[in-house]
């Protein structure tokens, strides 16, 4: 019987799917010597953090996929992989929809200051009203970086929910099929920091995104304005980001990813009141969780055919 190897749990609907066929194996740790041990005989392994990298997909001398639960494969060495002739399997659009509803909350606490009105209302600090200088987000300008599903979906969320002036920088995708919802398409993303109320980067991690936003870009941000990256970290450069906050050139902003995952608690962004963080869930809904478990199944089912 073929057997499928998941590194750690996922949502239970698409792993019985798979039990009814194969030999489905979770991992008892994510040690290095764990995985290493498992994947020797597995016919696909499913990792969601974890990296598979050319020596463990040198190992795997039945490996037939690699399915990631999410939907970047920075964490895969995917040209190796090719050459071994083994399928590199994401989650696709399934978790599209819950990321870009994160991001519309979070610019909706940010703006509306709901965190720092928590924290003083948790004082009795009832006068905090008066001061925390909230914000609406009708009518003002969001610039998307990366119009792809979840760029899509806010996109969409912005306009026509909140009537927001919707800028993109996205050099792959057409100033017809842009502006036909009624966005604007820019040619330079130095553009759009300069006019945008708040940011939100939806672009997978490359050598070309690393420090896409960086110290100078922030300097020149609009001031008073926010950014958002629930893509992956890196893309931020979160020594330049705290510059920024610290600064107050930039008020405030929202991570769900980071540069190093788990961040070390001493990393400086945990010591701010004006940033927003998140342990990398964006997409963990329920609904988006039974989508993923289920969309990574069909797909190892189509590469393994038959237990």
């Amino acid at each position: 019987m073929k057997k499928i190897v998941y590194i750690q749990p996922v949502h239970e609907g698409g792993m019985n799917r798979l039990a009814s066929k194969y030999e489905v194996i979770v991992a008892p740790d994510t040690s290095r010597e764990t995985i290493e041990r498992l994947i020797a005989d597995a016919d696909a392994i499913v990792t969601r953090l974890t990296p598979i990298d050319q020596t463990l997909i040198a190992k795997g001398t039945k490996l037939k996929a690699i399915a990631r639960h999410g939907i970047g494969v920075d964490n895969i060495d995917v040209d190796y992989a090719a050459s071994k002739q083994v399928a590199v399997i994401t989650t696709g659009n399934a978790n599209s929809l819950s990321v870009a509803e994160h991001v519309i909350f979070a610019i909706g606490s940010l703006f509306k200051k709901i965190p720092l009105l928590d924290r003083e209302m948790r004082k009795g600090n009832w006068a905090s009203r008066d001061k925390a200088g909230a914000t609406e987000i009708t009518g003002k300008c969001i610039g998307i970086v990366g119009l792809g599903n979840v760029g899509s979906h806010l996109a969409r969320m912005a306009k026509y929910g909140f009537n927001m002036r919707v800028l993109i920088y996205d050099p792959f995708a057409s100033a017809q099929a842009v502006e036909s919802h009624g966005y604007e398409k820019l040619d330079e993303l130095d553009e759009l920091m300069r006019l945008a109320d708040v940011v939100s980067v939806h672009v997978p991690l490359t050598a070309e995104t690393k420090d896409l936003i960086d110290e100078r870009r922030f300097q020149i941000m609009k001031p008073g304005s926010f950014i958002i990256n629930f893509a992956r970290g890196g893309i931020i450069n979160e020594q330049a980001l705290y510059q920024a906050l610290t600064a107050g050139n930039v008020v405030g902003a929202a991570l769900d990813v980071f540069e190093h995952e788990p961040p070390d608690i001493s990393n400086p962004l945990f010591q701010l009141d004006n940033i927003i963080l998140s342990p990398h869930c964006s997409y963990f809904t329920e609904e988006s969780r039974i989508k993923m478990s289920m969309h990574l199944a069909e797909k190892i089912e189509e590469v393994l055919g038959d237990g």
